[in-house]
């Protein structure tokens, strides 16, 4: 079978419907690496094959959205949707596998449900799309926030994230996702990680944090630096260790057979 939708990354429908833009995702794969960014944006090169990693948690995603919007069980509507990705073709690591990754994906939900949906309420938006135009920036900055809701009574931008591994404080601390998110709704007390952890032993923690005037604006001069650099073609190849999990990694090494067996460019 076809692997699934490409919707599967919410920046990516984002692309779909809008002009030119700038958006966090971007941002954070220009200063990674400026030739990745060039080879996902402008040359438009995707995996044949996905990540599972990525379509689990992008249905994990689908799965919260639909409870918040309408409290529809997640664990039902996660094992349905899983169940229809049973025969697609996804790259799973050493210790993935479709049945392993089902089960993770329903207990975490269940204790989601159970531990996490209580502390949420008085849901102000889910998914929200935003499009902000800012005098620094010639293009406009959009994104989607998970969740904007009271969490432990403290208005909240939530970002939702399945993880191998728990995040540190300090990386919520500084997350550039965190602020950008902010933007949609700069009235927020809090901004927050949901970490699903995907450990032997499923875990869900959160990290929250607060954002003002003057992080926003030292966020804001990095996207005007890095969007002048993408406006004036600024592409070159940044050798790291990200190299070694890099799906054009092919391409920068010269490989042409491997690049026709790996990647395939999308319209």
């Amino acid at each position: 079978m076809t692997a699934p939708s490409r919707t599967n990354d919410p920046e990516e429908a984002l692309d779909q419907n809008h002009a030119p833009n700038l958006s966090y995702s971007r941002i954070n794969r220009y200063l990674t690496c400026p030739e990745q960014y060039r080879l996902y944006y402008l040359e438009k090169l995707r995996p044949k094959v996905e990540s599972a990693g990525l379509v689990f948690g992008a249905r994990i995603h689908l799965a919260l959205a639909d409870l918040f919007r309408s409290g529809v069980d997640p664990v039902e509507t996660f094992q349905k949707d899983w169940e229809s990705l049973k025969e697609v073709e996804l790259h799973y690591n050493k210790r993935e596998s479709w049945e392993k990754l089902k089960e993770t994906g329903v207990r975490l939900l269940e204790q989601f449900l159970k531990a996490e949906a209580p502390k949420i309420r008085q849901i102000e938006s889910v998914e929200k799309k935003f499009e902000l135009r800012i005098t620094l920036l010639e293009l406009p900055f959009v994104g989607i926030a998970d969740l904007v809701a009271q969490v432990n009574g403290l208005k909240t931008v939530v970002d939702f994230k399945t993880s191998g591994s728990d995040y540190e404080d300090h990386e919520v601390i500084l997350s550039d996702q965190l602020t950008a998110y902010w933007l949609a709704d700069p009235e927020a007390q809090k901004v927050a990680l949901c970490v699903l952890v995907k450990t032997k032993e499923p875990k869900i923690e959160w990290h929250f944090a607060e954002r003002d005037a003057e992080r926003l604006a030292e966020y804001l001069a990095k996207v005007q630096i890095i969007s002048e650099d993408i406006h004036t073609g600024k592409y070159y190849k940044r050798p790291g260790k990200h190299c070694s999990y890099c799906d054009f990694l092919p391409v920068c090494l010269g490989d042409k057979e491997k690049v026709q067996e790996t990647l395939v460019r999308i319209t």
